[in-house]
Protein backbone atom coordinates (compact mmCIF):
# COMPACT_ATOMS: atom_id res chain seq x y z
CA UNK A 1 0.00 0.00 0.00
CA UNK A 2 2.65 2.82 0.76
CA UNK A 3 4.36 1.60 -2.45
CA UNK A 4 1.16 2.23 -4.17
CA UNK A 5 0.79 5.34 -2.72
CA UNK A 6 4.27 6.73 -3.36
CA UNK A 7 3.77 5.79 -7.23
CA UNK A 8 0.52 7.90 -7.96
CA UNK A 9 2.08 10.71 -5.32
CA UNK A 10 5.18 10.52 -8.21
CA UNK A 11 2.62 10.48 -10.90
CA UNK A 12 0.93 13.18 -9.65
CA UNK A 13 3.81 15.19 -9.79
CA UNK A 14 5.16 14.62 -12.85
CA UNK A 15 1.62 15.60 -13.97
CA UNK A 16 1.65 19.07 -12.36
CA UNK A 17 5.29 19.32 -13.91
CA UNK A 18 4.09 18.86 -17.59
CA UNK A 19 0.75 20.51 -17.10
CA UNK A 20 2.88 24.06 -15.47
CA UNK A 21 4.66 23.39 -18.64
CA UNK A 22 2.26 23.59 -20.70
CA UNK A 23 0.62 26.53 -19.00
CA UNK A 24 4.04 28.55 -19.23
CA UNK A 25 4.31 27.72 -22.78
CA UNK A 26 0.81 28.87 -23.34
CA UNK A 27 1.02 32.20 -21.59
CA UNK A 28 4.79 32.72 -23.13
CA UNK A 29 3.51 31.88 -26.75
CA UNK A 30 2.78 35.11 -28.21
CA UNK A 31 -0.26 35.12 -30.44
CA UNK A 32 -0.01 35.78 -34.53
CA UNK A 33 -0.56 39.58 -34.39
CA UNK A 34 -1.09 39.98 -30.83
CA UNK A 35 1.45 41.65 -28.22
CA UNK A 36 3.71 40.26 -26.21
CA UNK A 37 2.26 38.99 -22.89
CA UNK A 38 4.23 40.68 -19.78
CA UNK A 39 5.86 36.88 -18.83
CA UNK A 40 7.49 37.30 -22.50
CA UNK A 41 8.32 41.12 -22.19
CA UNK A 42 10.45 39.94 -18.54
CA UNK A 43 12.09 36.91 -20.11
CA UNK A 44 13.23 39.13 -23.24
CA UNK A 45 13.40 41.94 -21.25
CA UNK A 46 16.10 39.64 -19.40
CA UNK A 47 18.14 37.79 -22.33
CA UNK A 48 18.36 41.36 -23.81
CA UNK A 49 19.87 42.95 -20.94
CA UNK A 50 22.25 40.09 -20.75
CA UNK A 51 23.11 40.46 -24.00
CA UNK A 52 23.72 44.08 -23.92
CA UNK A 53 26.22 43.00 -21.14
CA UNK A 54 28.02 40.53 -22.62
CA UNK A 55 27.95 43.11 -26.51
CA UNK A 56 29.51 46.13 -23.83
CA UNK A 57 32.29 43.59 -22.30
CA UNK A 58 32.79 42.53 -25.67
CA UNK A 59 33.55 45.92 -26.56
CA UNK A 60 35.88 46.52 -23.72
CA UNK A 61 37.80 43.24 -24.73
CA UNK A 62 37.94 44.60 -28.26
CA UNK A 63 39.37 47.62 -27.02
CA UNK A 64 41.67 46.37 -24.43
CA UNK A 65 43.23 43.69 -27.23
CA UNK A 66 43.23 46.59 -29.83
CA UNK A 67 45.33 48.42 -27.81
CA UNK A 68 47.41 45.39 -26.65
CA UNK A 69 48.17 44.53 -30.23
CA UNK A 70 48.65 47.77 -31.64
CA UNK A 71 50.55 48.80 -28.81
CA UNK A 72 53.74 47.04 -30.73
CA UNK A 73 52.83 49.21 -33.94
CA UNK A 74 52.49 52.59 -32.38
CA UNK A 75 55.58 51.81 -30.35
CA UNK A 76 57.18 51.04 -33.89
CA UNK A 77 55.89 54.43 -34.85
CA UNK A 78 57.14 56.31 -32.29
CA UNK A 79 60.47 54.91 -32.61
CA UNK A 80 60.42 55.45 -36.61
CA UNK A 81 59.63 58.99 -35.57
CA UNK A 82 62.29 59.45 -32.91
CA UNK A 83 64.53 57.90 -35.34
CA UNK A 84 63.57 60.33 -37.54
CA UNK A 85 63.70 63.32 -36.16
CA UNK A 86 67.53 62.21 -34.72
CA UNK A 87 68.04 61.88 -38.23
CA UNK A 88 67.53 65.25 -39.06
CA UNK A 89 68.32 67.46 -35.94
CA UNK A 90 71.67 65.15 -36.92
CA UNK A 91 71.06 67.31 -40.76
CA UNK A 92 70.65 70.60 -38.99
CA UNK A 93 73.67 70.45 -37.10
CA UNK A 94 75.65 69.50 -39.74
CA UNK A 95 74.55 72.50 -41.59
CA UNK A 96 75.14 74.80 -39.45
CA UNK A 97 78.41 73.93 -38.95
CA UNK A 98 78.53 73.84 -42.66
CA UNK A 99 77.08 77.59 -42.61
CA UNK A 100 79.92 78.46 -40.01
CA UNK A 101 82.99 76.86 -41.66
CA UNK A 102 81.12 78.95 -45.29
CA UNK A 103 80.72 82.31 -43.27
CA UNK A 104 84.81 81.90 -41.96
CA UNK A 105 85.89 80.84 -45.71
CA UNK A 106 83.82 84.49 -46.74
CA UNK A 107 85.69 86.08 -44.31
CA UNK A 108 88.77 84.84 -45.20
CA UNK A 109 88.32 85.68 -49.06
CA UNK A 110 86.84 89.37 -48.02
CA UNK A 111 90.05 89.96 -46.36
CA UNK A 112 92.47 88.63 -49.20
CA UNK A 113 90.56 91.17 -51.47
CA UNK A 114 90.60 93.68 -49.31
CA UNK A 115 94.73 93.74 -48.91
CA UNK A 116 96.01 93.10 -52.41
CA UNK A 117 99.12 91.01 -52.59
CA UNK A 118 99.93 87.67 -52.39
CA UNK A 119 98.83 85.20 -49.92
CA UNK A 120 98.33 81.33 -49.13
CA UNK A 121 95.03 80.28 -47.42
CA UNK A 122 95.89 77.62 -45.44
CA UNK A 123 94.09 74.99 -42.67
CA UNK A 124 95.65 74.26 -38.83
CA UNK A 125 95.99 70.89 -38.93
CA UNK A 126 97.42 70.67 -35.43
CA UNK A 127 98.31 72.58 -32.00
CA UNK A 128 101.38 72.04 -29.53
CA UNK A 129 99.29 69.84 -26.58
CA UNK A 130 101.69 70.56 -23.67
CA UNK A 131 101.42 74.35 -24.94
CA UNK A 132 98.34 75.20 -26.58
CA UNK A 133 98.14 78.77 -27.16
CA UNK A 134 101.91 78.39 -27.91
CA UNK A 135 102.07 77.31 -31.73
CA UNK A 136 100.04 75.20 -33.76
CA UNK A 137 100.56 73.95 -37.25
CA UNK A 138 99.43 74.54 -40.99
CA UNK A 139 99.21 72.69 -43.75
CA UNK A 140 101.31 74.51 -46.16
CA UNK A 141 105.39 74.87 -46.26
CA UNK A 142 108.05 75.06 -48.14
CA UNK A 143 107.13 73.43 -51.35
CA UNK A 144 104.14 76.10 -50.89
CA UNK A 145 106.73 78.74 -50.63
CA UNK A 146 106.38 79.10 -47.39
CA UNK A 147 109.36 80.69 -44.99
CA UNK A 148 110.34 81.71 -42.05
CA UNK A 149 108.68 84.60 -40.51
CA UNK A 150 106.04 84.72 -43.15
CA UNK A 151 103.02 86.33 -41.28
CA UNK A 152 99.97 84.26 -40.52
CA UNK A 153 96.45 86.66 -40.16
CA UNK A 154 92.88 85.71 -39.93
CA UNK A 155 90.37 87.91 -40.66
CA UNK A 156 89.89 89.49 -37.13
CA UNK A 157 93.56 90.18 -37.39
CA UNK A 158 96.97 88.71 -36.17
CA UNK A 159 97.35 85.39 -35.18
CA UNK A 160 101.91 84.95 -35.58
CA UNK A 161 104.33 84.12 -37.77
CA UNK A 162 106.02 81.55 -39.21
CA UNK A 163 108.96 80.03 -36.96
CA UNK A 164 109.65 76.34 -38.62
CA UNK A 165 108.98 75.18 -41.84
CA UNK A 166 109.11 71.38 -43.23
CA UNK A 167 108.36 70.55 -46.96
CA UNK A 168 104.21 70.44 -46.19
CA UNK A 169 103.67 71.95 -42.99
CA UNK A 170 104.60 75.12 -41.08
CA UNK A 171 104.79 75.77 -37.09
CA UNK A 172 103.23 78.89 -36.14
CA UNK A 173 104.30 80.88 -33.28
CA UNK A 174 101.42 82.84 -31.82
CA UNK A 175 101.64 86.13 -30.79
CA UNK A 176 100.21 84.86 -26.85
CA UNK A 177 103.59 82.95 -26.63
CA UNK A 178 106.22 84.53 -24.32
CA UNK A 179 108.65 84.28 -26.89
CA UNK A 180 106.79 86.15 -29.44
CA UNK A 181 107.22 90.40 -29.93
CA UNK A 182 105.24 92.31 -31.91
CA UNK A 183 105.79 96.12 -32.57
CA UNK A 184 102.56 98.24 -31.97
CA UNK A 185 100.63 100.85 -31.12
CA UNK A 186 97.31 101.79 -29.65
CA UNK A 187 94.85 103.31 -32.52
CA UNK A 188 92.71 105.45 -30.75
CA UNK A 189 95.87 107.62 -29.17
CA UNK A 190 98.90 106.40 -31.00
CA UNK A 191 100.56 105.20 -27.87
CA UNK A 192 103.19 102.73 -29.15
CA UNK A 193 104.89 99.77 -27.34
CA UNK A 194 105.76 96.31 -27.58
CA UNK A 195 103.31 93.43 -27.29
CA UNK A 196 104.55 89.65 -25.65
CA UNK A 197 102.41 87.09 -25.07
CA UNK A 198 101.87 85.56 -21.57
CA UNK A 199 99.89 82.49 -21.65
CA UNK A 200 97.99 83.33 -18.68
CA UNK A 201 95.45 82.39 -20.13
CA UNK A 202 96.32 83.70 -24.05
CA UNK A 203 96.65 87.50 -22.58
CA UNK A 204 99.25 89.51 -23.70
CA UNK A 205 100.98 92.55 -22.46
CA UNK A 206 101.65 95.59 -24.14
CA UNK A 207 105.40 97.12 -22.60
CA UNK A 208 107.12 100.36 -22.66
CA UNK A 209 103.68 102.30 -22.66
CA UNK A 210 104.37 105.47 -21.65
CA UNK A 211 103.03 106.24 -17.89
CA UNK A 212 101.08 109.91 -18.49
CA UNK A 213 99.49 108.52 -22.04
CA UNK A 214 95.98 108.20 -22.38
CA UNK A 215 94.75 103.83 -22.54
CA UNK A 216 91.89 102.97 -21.52
CA UNK A 217 90.02 99.13 -22.08
CA UNK A 218 88.39 98.59 -25.04
CA UNK A 219 91.01 100.56 -26.97
CA UNK A 220 92.35 98.40 -30.04
CA UNK A 221 96.13 97.76 -30.49
CA UNK A 222 97.48 97.42 -34.27
CA UNK A 223 100.53 96.29 -35.45
CA UNK A 224 102.75 99.65 -35.74
CA UNK A 225 104.70 100.81 -39.14
CA UNK A 226 107.87 100.42 -36.88
CA UNK A 227 107.57 96.49 -36.98
CA UNK A 228 110.49 94.73 -37.97
CA UNK A 229 108.36 91.55 -38.86
CA UNK A 230 104.54 92.68 -39.73
CA UNK A 231 102.92 95.01 -41.65
CA UNK A 232 101.46 97.99 -40.45
CA UNK A 233 97.72 98.30 -39.33
CA UNK A 234 96.70 94.81 -38.74
CA UNK A 235 94.72 94.23 -35.25
CA UNK A 236 96.35 92.74 -32.69
CA UNK A 237 94.19 93.01 -29.20
CA UNK A 238 91.80 95.14 -27.07
CA UNK A 239 92.85 96.71 -23.99
CA UNK A 240 91.27 94.65 -20.77
CA UNK A 241 93.20 96.52 -18.04
CA UNK A 242 95.99 98.92 -17.72
CA UNK A 243 98.39 98.59 -15.14
CA UNK A 244 99.35 101.47 -12.71
CA UNK A 245 102.96 101.01 -12.83
CA UNK A 246 105.62 101.22 -10.20
CA UNK A 247 107.80 104.14 -10.64
CA UNK A 248 109.83 105.10 -14.21
CA UNK A 249 108.02 106.48 -16.98
CA UNK A 250 106.32 103.23 -18.40
CA UNK A 251 103.43 101.04 -17.51
CA UNK A 252 102.16 97.86 -18.32
CA UNK A 253 98.95 97.40 -20.29
CA UNK A 254 97.31 94.00 -20.69
CA UNK A 255 95.72 93.04 -24.27
CA UNK A 256 93.28 90.58 -25.51
CA UNK A 257 93.32 88.91 -28.76
CA UNK A 258 91.13 90.06 -31.00
CA UNK A 259 91.67 86.15 -32.69
CA UNK A 260 90.20 83.08 -31.36
CA UNK A 261 93.80 81.55 -31.42
CA UNK A 262 92.11 78.42 -30.18
CA UNK A 263 89.75 77.78 -32.02
CA UNK A 264 90.87 79.83 -35.31
CA UNK A 265 90.87 76.65 -38.25
CA UNK A 266 92.01 78.90 -41.36
CA UNK A 267 94.52 81.23 -41.43
CA UNK A 268 96.31 83.31 -44.59
CA UNK A 269 99.90 83.26 -44.54
CA UNK A 270 101.19 86.61 -45.84
CA UNK A 271 104.84 86.77 -47.65
CA UNK A 272 107.61 87.50 -45.68
CA UNK A 273 108.12 91.63 -44.89
CA UNK A 274 111.28 92.72 -46.98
Amino acid sequence: MPGRWRSVKKGATVFLLLALTLVVMRTTAPHEGSPLLPFTLWAGDGVAGLGIGLNLAGEKMSHLLGFIFSGGQDNAKVRELNQRIAELEAELARMRQQAVENERLKALLNYKESHPGTSLAAEVVGRNPSNWFGTLTINRGEIDGVTPDAVVVAPAGLVGRVWRVSAHTSEVLLITDPRSAVGAVVYETQVPGIVRGMLAPGEMRMDYVVKDEPVKPGMLVLTSPLSGVFPSGIPVGRVVRVGEGEGGLFRTVYLKPVVDLNRVQEVLVLPKKQ
